[in-house]
């Protein structure tokens, strides 16, 4: 509009011009005016006309159609300079929007990957955290700041103080860190971390740190399943090796000195053969899915059990009672049930003082089954329960080893209730005694023919 505006102006003026010139000439010439004043209007009706229709068919700054309206040839270089001008702008415009859109998508794509970077590093199960030059924290993922307990206060603070271990300063002080450090996660007391930081880009650094917590505990489970089953199986062998070699180097004419070493080597023998036995027994838990489960009457086992744990108590003369919920069987295999409760009552009875109190119960409600060994023996110290289901694992290795015990009972135990999704509780006081508690899940307790018939008979 402003150059339809400026181009009518021009064309005005010329023609006012021309107008007063023409009335001028004729007034002059004698001729008369109103001729003049006749052509002077069409002019300016033509002119208005032509400018009125360029108005309404033509673009915004669009002055390619004004040029068959003009006139003068003033107005015609001026209108061709202005277009030269409009296009050369416009063709720059055009180009720097261009570019601008480039840019603007460029920047857009990279804020979309860096985002979808970083939500893939929070993603990651390791914390990570990003450190500048001077040790301060600049970002961090989930797992950082649920391990960390971070939150958006705690950016820009130096590491050190999150994690605040002198052992740690030292290695975050390192001009050139290599490998990596173990140190007690600040946030939970029993999970310990494995830090590393790696320097990356201009000046900044990557610490990442992993919970090698379960690792250790294995690493120590497995060192101390080595030293354990080499003094289980060193003990009985040097014992019956020293006596192979008195029987070797000296000649025994006495009867019954002959027959107790026999009978001592037969013990220790004995021991051995228990040991592996056990140890096969839980290789085979932990390899093998067992054959079909059968419906087993828990009545009997416990019966058949309790029988023989008052023989096994012997001069002890243990106190061995048994309390049990009748109808009901258990569907699994019965010989890992029977390992399951002759383990619990022969661990009952070695670490119960004589004419002590052992008690079985089994009992079925809603949730399942339930069978437990009480005891009223020496006990367990609280910081022994977590590790006394492992391999070897002994309170008191000396009072353990006394026993008799091979030290797979309980681990025994464990494993038969995890195959058929069972659990094991154990309540402890030192010098009071013990209660260990298995639990069966309902779906292995089925009714049993006694208790159907119980059933039916109360329902007539």
């Amino acid at each position: 509009m402003k150059l339809v505006t400026r181009l009518w102006f021009f064309e005005g003026s010329v023609v006012a011009i021309t107008l007063l010139a023409g009335s001028v000439f004729g007034y002059l010439s004698s001729l008369s005016p109103l001729f003049f004043y006749g052509i002077c209007v069409l002019i300016v009706g033509g002119y208005s006309a032509q400018f009125l229709i360029v108005t309404l068919l033509t673009n915004k700054n669009d002055s390619s159609k004004f040029e068959i309206f003009v006139v003068s040839p003033l107005a015609r270089y001026l209108l061709n300079i202005f277009r030269k001008k409009t296009k050369s702008i416009s063709s720059l415009e055009l180009r720097v929007k261009k570019l601008e859109d480039r840019a603007k998508r460029r920047k857009e794509k990279m804020v979309t990957t860096a985002r979808g970077f970083r939500d893939s590093l929070s993603a990651l199960p390791d914390p990570l955290v990003v450190l500048d030059q001077n040790n301060r924290m600049e970002w961090w993922n989930r797992a950082a700041g649920d391990m960390f307990e971070l939150s958006n206060s705690d950016e820009k603070k130096r590491v050190e103080v999150i994690i605040g271990s002198e052992q740690f300063r030292r290695y975050a002080a390192q001009s050139s860190i290599q490998g990596a450090i173990e140190v007690v996660s600040p946030a939970v007391a029993d999970v310990l971390l494995s830090v590393q930081i790696t320097p990356f880009g201009d000046g900044q650094k990557l610490l990442q740190a992993r919970d090698v917590t379960r690792v250790r505990q294995l690493e120590k489970v497995r060192q101390d399943f080595v030293a354990n089953a080499s003094h289980e199986l060193r003990t009985p062998l040097t014992v019956v090796h020293g006596y192979l070699e008195s029987l070797m180097d000296s000649k025994i004419e006495e009867g019954a000195l002959l027959s107790s070493l026999l009978n001592r080597m037969y013990q220790q023998t004995t021991r051995i053969k228990g040991i592996v036995e056990d140890m096969l027994t839980l290789s085979r838990l932990e390899q093998e899915l067992g054959p079909d489960p059968q419906s087993i009457d828990m009545i009997e086992l416990l019966e058949s059990v309790r029988q023989e744990a008052v023989v096994l108590s012997g001069e002890k003369c243990h106190n061995i009672t048994l309390q049990a919920e009748r109808g009901y069987m258990l569907k699994s295999n019965p010989e890992d049930i029977r390992s399951l409760v002759s383990n619990l009552t022969s661990n009952a009875i070695r670490y119960t003082a004589p004419h002590g109190k052992i008690g079985l119960n089994w009992r079925v409600d809603r949730k399942g089954a339930f069978f437990s060994v009480t005891d009223t023996g020496i006990g367990i110290e609280p910081t022994h329960i977590a590790r006394i289901t492992e391999r070897f694992y002994r309170v008191d290795v000396a009072r353990s080893r006394e026993s008799g015990g091979t030290g797979l009972g309980l681990a025994i135990v464990k494993h038969v209730l995890s195959r058929i999704g069972g659990e094991l509780s154990i309540i402890s006081k030192p010098d009071i005694g013990s209660t260990f508690t298995c639990f069966f899940p309902h779906d292995l307790v089925d009714r049993s023919v006694e208790g159907q018939n119980v059933e039916q008979s109360a329902n007539l």
